[in-house]
């Protein structure tokens, strides 16, 4: 991020006598913006000067992308707090996040446009955000599991938690097929599955900062952050976790939650969702255990009283407010 800056700051444009008279001729609340955003624009375009015509179209394309004054207002003000401005249009996209991921989600997109050396959130960087998480590179055909091999998977993630049981297949799943793969194996059998999973994994270690912030994360989550974690350190071939890939790492599942809970249609976290989990994850149909469990937990939270102590609704309140970086659990 420093190379970028050093490079903006080498390549500041120059302003003439009428660019700057029309700068001073804007609210005061919106000089220090436009001047800073007339900059990061001309030097996208390779514009040396500025002249006062040119600013003109500038200001006018900001104008319109902030959504006009009051947009433009608004954005000096994020400015002024240390947030990045975002354009009207990224704002109703941001709008189409349910309701308890918007705040992470915002924090994870202007994250990346300041790493980026943006000075703004438009739509363009927004959907960079939202594709996180997806798969990259070309896409893998499934390799075939024999009947065998599907039982040991499913052994494998019997005692697993019924709202992860999606997550923990689709893991061990692609870890296995990741590994058959490198073997040249087109076929997962028994044998197969059985020497995978017995072989020993390389070592990922934690500098001292990731570590700190892995344990900074809820207990219940904190296993799952890092096996996750390290999965993915090992696909991309790092030894090391640092605090950088950590981050990477959180946006990436961010990113997926969201775009999974977009599918089930929810703008809030109610207790709806236990009865969607249900009828909608392939993986929880006609599963009588995990139906059981999933009732046991909803019974539980929506208790008049529970013996903890914690009304249910309040609890899921703690936890919207957690998913929206208000609080702790």
């Amino acid at each position: 991020m420093s190379t970028s800056e050093s490079t903006s700051n080498a390549s500041t444009p120059t302003w003439t006598p009428d660019a700057l008279q029309r700068i001073e001729r804007a609210p005061i609340f919106l000089r220090g913006m436009v001047k800073r955003l007339a900059e990061k624009k001309a030097g996208e375009l390779g514009v040396e000067v500025i002249t006062g015509e040119l600013l003109d179209q500038f200001k006018a394309q900001m104008m319109g992308g902030m959504g006009g004054e009051a947009g433009m207002a608004e954005a000096a003000d994020q400015m002024a707090k240390g947030r990045l401005p975002w354009t009207a249009e990224a704002k109703k996209r941001l709008e189409t996040v349910p309701e308890f991921m918007r705040a992470m989600t915002q924090q994870i997109a202007e994250e990346v446009a300041r790493e980026g050396g943006h000075m703004e959130v438009n739509v363009d960087l927004f959907e960079k955000v939202e594709s996180m998480g997806e798969q990259t590179g070309e896409a893998l055909t499934p390799l075939e599991w024999t009947e065998g091999a599907q039982e040991m998977l499913r052994d494998k993630i019997k005692d697993s938690p019924p709202i992860a049981l999606e997550f923990v297949t689709d893991m061990l799943k692609h870890d296995a097929e990741d590994l058959a793969r490198e073997s040249g194996l087109t076929v997962i059998d028994e044998h197969t599955l059985t020497k995978i999973w017995e072989s020993p994994q390389e070592q990922v270690s934690w500098n001292d900062e990731a570590w700190k912030r892995l344990n900074t994360s809820p207990d219940f989550v904190r296993s799952g952050i890092r096996k996750a974690a390290e999965r993915r350190a090992r696909k991309l071939g790092l030894k090391e976790i640092d605090s950088d890939h950590l981050t990477v790492f959180r946006n990436e599942a961010m990113m997926k939650a969201v775009k999974r809970i977009r599918a089930f249609g929810y703008q809030e976290l109610t207790f709806d969702a236990f009865d969607d989990a249900i009828h909608k994850v392939k993986r929880l149909k006609g599963n009588d255990q995990a139906e059981q469990r999933l009732s046991e937990i909803k019974e539980f939270m929506t208790k008049e009283k529970p013996a903890v102590g914690v009304l249910g609704e309040e609890l899921m309140g703690r936890f919207r407010k957690y998913l929206k970086g208000e609080g702790k659990l």
